[in-house]
Formats: structure tokens, C-alpha cells, sequence
């Protein structure tokens, strides 16, 4: 009972203890901390090249080891691709700080509509129903029958209907500048589309990144707590043998 409660007071104890950090020089739980000798030798090397004087036994806090993992994957990223523009300098600083990139854009975009822009998406969008051609279509058959049968003699756009054509072109000619406004403006959104891909790509690459990262991390932490647990029973075995009483 006495070796138990002394087992969960050191326990205990060591949760409660205290640390500085090695980078911020905050001072931060023993438990909320990673010593620099733990981490990977190629991470932890290039971690000491950023901090000149770092001692083998500094310890990171939580904040500082998940930036200097950010920086050392855009390292990486940067030795791969070369150097990196402004959207990947900033969609690194957001990996690091854990902010999302996704956003609405539909409804944002919608927002920043102006009233040429919202009514040349209308004039598009009924321009390229079946409606408006059906209705077209009966306006072109009414105003035909009715200057060539109905009016006939006393016809105010008689055949080959000047006044029609004259209409026509001019509705050609003012639909068609409206439509390509529609279209442009959404060819500038899909433009902010692909570039939020592209963003929420990377971003995601970057994560990944720094996902393989922590987890070399964890496998080399287990693979050392390993070796010296095995060392631990080798030295154990060693000793029954040594004071095995013989026969």
C-alpha cells in the first residue's frame, strides 16, 4: 500500500512539475513539454539550426514543437517545389495557426453583387430557358400571321417585315453584351473557386505533412521506450541468473 501511494504521489509530482521552454522560455508542465533529444535527429537538427545553443535536454512546449513542425514541412515543401508564393506563404501561416480556409464563397460572392450585376444574371438566366424560346417563337408566328393574313392590305410591318428584323438586331445586339456580362462574372468566380481548391489542397497536403511527422514522432519515442524496456529485462534475466542457486 506504502509503495502504491508513493508510486501515485511521484506520478503525481511529475504531472505538476514545471518546465521552461527552450524557444518562448514560457514556463509550462513537465507533461505539456517534448524534450529535443526525443524528437526524429533530422527534425531535431533542423530545429537546432533555427535555434542556435538549444541543449540536448531543452524542452518544447506544445505550441512552439507544432510551429516549428509547420516550418520544418514548408522547409520541405519549399526544397521540393522552390519558392513558394505569397497563397502558399499564407496558407502555411493558417496550417500553423489551425485556421480554416474553406469558406462560402456562393454566399459571399452573392453579397458583393451590384444591381447591373444581378440583372444581367437574370437576363442570362431567362435568356437561356426553353420559356423564352417558346415564347419567342409564338411572338415571331403572331407578328407574321398577323401582318401577312390578318392585316394584310392595312399590315404595319408588311412582308419581308423590315420593322421585325429591325427589332430583332437590335434585341441581338443589346442580350448579347448582357449575357457576356453574366458570363464573365461567373468565369471571375470559378477563378476564386479553383484558387480556394487550391488553397484547401495544399492546406490539406500540409496537414498530412505534419501528420507523418508526429507520427515518426510517436514511433521513435515507442521505439526507444522499447529498447529500453527490453534492456531493462535483459539486466533482470541477467540477475535471476547470476543468483540462481544451482542443484
Amino acid at each position: 500500500m506504502t509503495r502504491s501511494r508513493h508510486h501515485a504521489r511521484s506520478a503525481a509530482e511529475r504531472r505538476a512539475a514545471t518546465v521552461p521552454c527552450a524557444v518562448c522560455a514560457r514556463t509550462v508542465r513537465a507533461v505539456d513539454s517534448t524534450a529535443l533529444d526525443s524528437l526524429r535527429a533530422q527534425f531535431a537538427d533542423a530545429v537546432r539550426a533555427r535555434h542556435p545553443g538549444l541543449a540536448d535536454d531543452a524542452r518544447l512546449c506544445r505550441a512552439c514543437l507544432a510551429a516549428e513542425r509547420t516550418h520544418h514541412v514548408v522547409g520541405e515543401l519549399q526544397r521540393e517545389r522552390g519558392d513558394l508564393d505569397e497563397v502558399e506563404r499564407d496558407v502555411s501561416r493558417r496550417a500553423a495557426d489551425h485556421v480554416a480556409i474553406a469558406t462560402r464563397l456562393n454566399e459571399e460572392f452573392d453579397r458583393s453583387l451590384t444591381l447591373g450585376e444581378r440583372v444581367a444574371d437574370g437576363v442570362a438566366r431567362v435568356g437561356g430557358s426553353w420559356g423564352f424560346i417558346g415564347g419567342f417563337v409564338a411572338v415571331l408566328v403572331t407578328w407574321t400571321v398577323v401582318n401577312a393574313m390578318v392585316l394584310r392590305g392595312h399590315a404595319f410591318d408588311p412582308y419581308p417585315f423590315i420593322l421585325l428584323n429591325l427589332v430583332l438586331s437590335c434585341l441581338a445586339a443589346i442580350q448579347a453584351p448582357i449575357i457576356m456580362m453574366s458570363q464573365r462574372r461567373l468565369g471571375a468566380r470559378d477563378r476564386l473557386q479553383a484558387d480556394q481548391d487550391f488553397r484547401t489542397n495544399l492546406k490539406a497536403e500540409l496537414e498530412i505533412a505534419l501528420l507523418h511527422e508526429k507520427l515518426d514522432h510517436l514511433l521513435h519515442v515507442q521505439w526507444e521506450r522499447m529498447v529500453e524496456l527490453q534492456q531493462v529485462q535483459l539486466e533482470i534475466l541477467e540477475e535471476l541468473a547470476t543468483h540462481e542457486p544451482r542443484r
